[in-house]
C-alpha cells in the first residue's frame, strides 16, 4: 500500500469501524517507513518514479542547440534546446508544447544536436528538463580520420567549405597541407612552405683572384740607367690568366643533366581527412 492511499480509509469509519481501528489499519497498511516485500510478480502499468528513479521520456528537436552568451566550452553556462514530447525514439506523434531541455556536457565540450534529432530526457523535481550525454567536442576542435565522407552532423571538412564561417567554422582550406603550431594567435590560419620548389643557394661571394697569374706588360722592353736595353718579350703578350671571383658564374643542373635542381621537401606521408568542429548551434546558423 501508499501513503497517499491513507485517506481512502477514513471511509471505513463511516461503515461503522472505530476511528482507532481505523487508525491501526493505516499503520500497518500505509506506513511509508515500512519495508515493502512481495514474493509474486508486480505488474505495472506505469512508470516508477522517485528521489533517485526518474522517468525518461522523449522528445524531437524543434531547432537546433543554443546558449545564452557564450558556449559551454567558453564558461557560457548550460546550453539548451527546444523540443517536443514525442512517443519514441523515431520521433512519432510529437505532443503537447515546446519543452526548454537544457543539455549538460563536461566543461571541454559542447552540444550537438540539430532540428529533428531525438532525444532522451528526464524531469527533475522543480520542473526543470535535462537531457544528459549530448556532448561533443569543443567547437573548433580538430580531428583526423580515414573516413571518406565529407558530412558528418556538427563537423565539416578543413577544406574551406564545408567548415566555412557561414558553417560554423574557420573557414580555413587545409587541403594538400601538413598543420603547424602558430607562435602568435594573429597567424592562425595563414600558409606558407610548398610541396616542391627549385632550389636556392644564398650567400656572397668574395671578388678575390685565385689561380697563377701572368700579367700583361704594357712595354716590350725595359732597361735601367746606363745599362743596355734588353728586350723580354719579343712575341704577343699573354693577358690575365686569374680567375676573379666578382664575375664568376656558378650554375647547378637538375636530376636530367638540365634546367635548376628541385628540392623535395614533403617527408613520407598518409593522406587522411581532417575535420573541425563547427558551431552549429542555433545562435549561429540559425
Amino acid at each position: 500500500m501508499f501513503s497517499k492511499h491513507a485517506l481512502q480509509f477514513d471511509r471505513l469509519i463511516t461503515e461503522g469501524m472505530t476511528v482507532g481501528q481505523v487508525s491501526v489499519l493505516k499503520s500497518i497498511l500505509t506506513n511509508p517507513d515500512i519495508e515493502l516485500e512481495h514474493h509474486g510478480v508486480i505488474k505495472l502499468t506505469g512508470s516508477i518514479e522517485g528521489p533517485t528513479v526518474k522517468a525518461s521520456k522523449w522528445a524531437i528537436c524543434n531547432t537546433n542547440w543554443e546558449y545564452v552568451s557564450l558556449p559551454p566550452s567558453q564558461g557560457g553556462g548550460m546550453a539548451f534546446v527546444y523540443a517536443h514530447e514525442c512517443d519514441d525514439s523515431s520521433g512519432k506523434n510529437k505532443v503537447g508544447d515546446l519543452r526548454k531541455i537544457y543539455l549538460p556536457v563536461s566543461p571541454s565540450q559542447d552540444p550537438n544536436l540539430e532540428a529533428g534529432d531525438v532525444i532522451n530526457f528526464i524531469t527533475a523535481e522543480d520542473g526543470t528538463d535535462m537531457a544528459s550525454g549530448y556532448g561533443d567536442a569543443r567547437i573548433g576542435s580538430l580531428q583526423n580520420n580515414t573516413r571518406i565522407e565529407e558530412k558528418t552532423k556538427g563537423w565539416g571538412l578543413l577544406n574551406g567549405t564545408n567548415n566555412s564561417i557561414a558553417k560554423g567554422g574557420s573557414g580555413i582550406d587545409a587541403r594538400d597541407k601538413f598543420l603547424r603550431q602558430w607562435s602568435s594567435s594573429s597567424n592562425a590560419g595563414s600558409t606558407g612552405g610548398a610541396a616542391a620548389t627549385n632550389l636556392t643557394i644564398e650567400g656572397t661571394f668574395t671578388a678575390n683572384d685565385i689561380g697563377n697569374h701572368s700579367h700583361t706588360l704594357q712595354e716590350t722592353t725595359i732597361g735601367t740607367g746606363s745599362e743596355s736595353t734588353v728586350t723580354v718579350i719579343t712575341s704577343t703578350p699573354t693577358g690575365d690568366s686569374g680567375v676573379d671571383l666578382g664575375t664568376i658564374s656558378v650554375s647547378f643542373t637538375g636530376a636530367s643533366g638540365s634546367g635548376s635542381p628541385t628540392a623535395a621537401t614533403i617527408p613520407p606521408f598518409v593522406y587522411v581527412a581532417t575535420y573541425e568542429r563547427l558551431d552549429n548551434s542555433k545562435n549561429k546558423v540559425g
